[in-house]
């Protein structure tokens, strides 16, 4: 309903009144909007976190890969053989932190590479406990590979469907030898050198590539300084990326083929297979009554032999 008075004709205290109210309301506006933009702010800070994750989320799809490793199916009759895999795959991330921390400190020069691991040992700090750690990671790394490739072999993991993740495990063993190898030559004392020529030496005397590869990895005809650079560079770079796309190409065939059961454990039936039949030898499934039994053939053909001398003596009397 309009009012009876024009916005001319009304009072100043009505139009005094009515000023106040629109100036509350639109403080009222004001401050519903700021209390609004208040609590956006707390939200998008208490779940700026989660928003990155599921913006990474949704372009990488993390989760999925990480539901599908460890959430995956475990046979039954799993033991503790099964974690040989998992604690040589951790003795490689171990070697590899290890190795560039020592890299840090390592001179690869024929003249400086003696000094350089003396300095590391004795004067750096934890330079002997890294060290250490490296050393002894190597051997239990090629300790810990061997017995999980026994562990494949003896369970029978190797077979269908399993071929060419047994094949990635047998390179990745022949690249875990080599680490080793070049990996020794590196402190270039007079152990390891004379050590590093007498398996060259072996290496050359392989059929075909053995000399090709000997001479390969000498950098040359003979040992020399370049023969450790060519080592350091295999055993820093090379080497090791390999083994990385090897390893990563191995756990994807683990989770989308699965790990198999051990041998003394014998698997339950699927859901929908055929129900099994026990039949008797001799007889049918489908007529019984026409297919005579083992033993009643033997009679039958025992029987005509009977007649046969019967009559026999008979035509005789």
């Amino acid at each position: 309903m309009k009012s009876p008075f024009s916005a001319k004709d009304q009072p100043a205290d009505t139009k005094a009144e009515d000023a106040l109210a629109q100036e509350a309301e639109v403080e009222l506006t004001r401050s519903e909007k700021l209390a609004k933009h208040s609590k956006k702010a707390a939200h998008h800070g208490a779940e700026g976190g989660k928003d990155l994750a599921g913006w990474v989320d949704t372009r990488t799809n993390s989760s999925g890969i990480f539901t599908a490793m460890m959430s995956r199916h475990v046979p039954k009759g799993t033991n503790w053989f099964y974690t040989l895999g998992s604690a040589t795959m951790f003795i490689f991330a171990m070697q590899a932190i290890t190795g560039v921390f020592l890299a840090m400190y390592y001179t690869p020069s024929a003249t400086q590479a003696y000094a350089s691991i003396t300095h590391l040992t004795n004067e750096v700090f934890l330079g002997e406990f890294v060290r250490g750690l490296h050393k002894w990671g190597a051997s239990l790394m090629i300790i810990l590979i061997f017995l999980h490739m026994a562990r494949t072999f003896f369970f029978g993991a190797y077979k269908y469907p399993r071929e060419l993740n047994w094949v990635i495990g047998v390179v990745l063993l022949v690249l875990t030898m080599v680490m080793g190898l070049t990996g020794y030559l590196l402190p270039f004392d007079q152990r390891s050198f004379w050590a590093t020529i007498v398996a060259n030496n072996i290496t050359a005397s392989g059929p075909v590539v053995g000399p090709y590869l000997a001479d390969f990895l000498r950098a040359g005809p003979d040992f020399s300084a370049t023969t450790l650079s060519r080592f350091y560079a295999l055993h820093m770079l090379v080497v090791p990326g390999l083994m990385a796309a090897l390893i990563g190409a191995h756990l994807f065939l683990v989770v989308k083929l699965g790990t198999t059961a051990p041998p003394w454990v014998r698997m339950a039936r699927p859901k929908h297979a055929r129900p099994t039949e026990t039949v008797a030898a001799g007889v049918a499934t489908a007529d019984v009554a026409d297919v005579p039994v083992a033993d009643e053939r033997a009679e039958e053909t025992e029987a005509p032999a009977e007649d046969e001398s019967d009559s026999g003596e008979q035509a005789s009397s």
